[in-house]
């Protein structure tokens, strides 16, 4: 599950009501916003790191390559 909410001081203040029991032990991961690319580089290391590949054929003829409907202008 993930959650958005924001400091405030000593607090957490969570956007969204969620489901979890009183006394459940929870673990929070703190993540700032630092846009689409911080992530990706962040998931490359990751990936590096654990000796992960994905090889290059597995993305072969992914996309079509049919030149789309025509557009009038």
């Amino acid at each position: 599950m993930r959650v958005k909410g924001i400091k405030r001081g000593r607090n957490i203040e969570i956007f969204e009501d969620i489901n979890i029991p009183d006394g459940q032990e929870i673990i929070i991961a703190i993540e700032t916003e630092g846009g689409f690319w911080k992530s990706l580089d962040y998931f490359r290391q990751e990936l590096d790191s654990e000796g992960v590949w994905i090889e290059p054929e597995v993305f072969e003829n992914v996309r079509d390559s049919s030149s789309g409907r025509e557009v009038v202008l």
